[in-house]
């Protein structure tokens, strides 16, 4: 595999994290996300699909608990 393929494929698996966090994360956070998506790791975006976040404003909690 050459290393225009490599990256074609990471900026794929990046894209579709994006996408699926956004439609993932709360509604309160929602806009918070988009503009800081960028800027966001791989491990957050995870984080976020996963549910593995508690939301401060709504009150959402962990689907997993981690404590």
């Amino acid at each position: 595999m050459d290393l225009s393929t490599v990256l074609r494929e990471v900026r794929l698996r990046r894209v579709v994290l994006e996408r699926a966090a956004l439609e993932m994360v709360c509604a309160c956070l929602y806009y918070d996300l988009a503009d800081c998506i960028d800027s966001t790791s791989d491990q957050e975006l995870v984080d976020i699909i996963n549910r593995n976040y508690d939301c401060e404003i709504c009150g959402l909690k962990r689907s997993i608990s981690h404590e």
